[in-house]
């Protein structure tokens, strides 16, 4: 976790399109620079407003280990 002063992601992901910030996001669970679930959940609201609700409930299974989706939470990702 020492790591993630350093790491640039926050500071830049603002100002990239939603589709590149999802490597790095990626990349920073990959190297566990925080928390897998701060980057679950960062994912999940990246998702908000896109087309990919499969992937968004994978990513909700995942967080909340569970493999119920709440009926609320699929037309929270729903445009």
């Amino acid at each position: 976790m020492a790591m993630s002063k350093y790491d640039l992601t926050p500071r830049i992901a603002p100002n990239l399109d939603r589709h590149l910030v999802f490597p790095l996001l990626e990349f920073t669970q990959e190297r566990q620079l925080y928390l897998i679930d701060q980057i679950l959940k960062a994912k999940i609201e990246l998702l908000n407003n896109t087309n990919m609700v499969d992937y968004a409930m994978d990513i909700h299974k995942s967080l909340y280990h569970t493999e119920d989706v709440p009926q609320g939470s699929q037309s929270f990702y729903l445009c």
